[in-house]
């Protein structure tokens, strides 16, 4: 059975590695939820829970603590209006071989976020329900299969928050200077509302010169639009993927003088991933094409010295091979890397 490890892949590239076993546990009495993680202008964030040492019940465990799920998950949408939000659950389980015994950490999470906004907040009730069926049902499928894993300690709960703003693109606006100024981006002066189209043909069919004028690209660019409005929400760029199974699209935003995400693909990581800005001017926005994505992120990053960036999960490493090391576990943002963790001896 396959575990993954939450806070090694997607935490710790923030904090520095902790090994599990030495993680300090909190002590006897109600656990609480605190930000582990808070990035691109709030765009992101990570509230996790220690969970205290011994607590091996799942059902029970979600009885004593689902009052503060609800409230970080209606404080979130208070504050940022509407929400992307997703349950995950960090669990240690344990077999024992011959006399040997074996243990692993396994991952559960929601298998689709779910937006929350003030018109559905009372659903926070239903989807803790439906995540911890969820996580039940798949411990029992385990079971039945004769896997013979058991439960030892559920380690950390995590609430993953993204904020949702369901924008779409139009015809050509120029960039904010500052955003301008950091020569990431090639912003195509297009005429109509197919700004989306003209952004990705950017990226398919570089051009030597001129790249921000329509001319420079082939209007016969092979993608099928079938279904696509125009302008284009971000909402639909899943179905444009669907349609074009070889696109990977990446959607960032500009607020506050500061890069947000308002999109990361979910493609194969073997897909090349396309890197667009979304900007907005009063009711208008305007994609355009990333095509440094190291220029755009460089001082979004907590530590400056990074310059190479995951386009999967946007993990910024400071050297180049780091980041490769990185690339065959990544699973995208807030997703982990696949593997077993056994116990060190003693």
């Amino acid at each position: 059975m396959a575990a993954a490890n939450f806070s090694r892949d997607v935490l710790e590239n923030f904090y520095g590695e902790i090994p599990q076993y030495q993680r300090p546990r909190p002590a006897a009495g109600p656990p609480n939820f605190e930000i582990e993680r808070n990035d691109f202008n709030n765009w992101l964030r990570v509230w996790k829970m220690r969970v205290p040492k011994g607590t091996k019940d799942i059902f029970r465990f979600f009885q004593t603590t689902k009052s503060q799920f609800i409230n970080v998950c209606r404080n979130e949408v208070r504050e940022l209006n509407s929400i992307k939000v997703q349950f995950a659950l960090l669990v240690r389980f344990y077999v024992n071989r011959n006399g040997v015994v074996e243990y692993m950490t396994h991952y559960f999470k929601d298998t689709e976020p779910t937006v929350l906004n003030q018109y559905n907040a009372d659903l926070v009730n239903h989807l803790i329900n439906q995540f911890i069926d969820h996580v039940r049902g798949q411990i029992e499928g385990w079971s039945e299969r004769g896997s013979s894993w058991v439960v030892d300690e559920i380690l950390e709960a995590f609430i993953n928050v993204a904020r949702y703003n369901p924008l779409r693109g139009g015809t050509y606006m120029p960039l904010p200077d500052k955003l301008k100024s950091k020569k990431a981006i090639i912003n195509v002066k297009n005429k109509d509302n197919m700004c989306l189209r003209w952004a990705l043909r950017a990226h398919l069919f570089p051009a030597n010169k001129n790249g921000d004028r329509p001319s420079s690209y082939p209007t016969n660019d092979g993608l099928n639009f079938e279904g696509i409005d125009f302008p284009t929400p971000i909402s639909q760029i899943n179905r444009l993927e669907r349609q074009n199974p070889n696109l990977a699209i990446n959607v960032f935003g500009w607020d506050k003088d500061q890069v947000i995400v308002h999109r990361i693909s979910e493609q194969a990581g073997n897909i090349p991933r396309i890197n667009l800005m979304l900007t907005t001017q009063g009711e208008n926005t305007h994609y355009s094409y990333v095509k440094r994505l190291t220029a755009l992120l460089y001082d979004q990053n907590r530590h400056n010295e990074s310059k190479h960036f995951c386009e999967r999960c946007l993990h910024g490493y400071s050297r180049k091979e780091l980041l490769e090391r990185h690339k065959p576990e990544c699973k995208g943002l807030v997703k982990t890397a696949t593997r077993t963790e056994m116990m060190k001896e003693g």
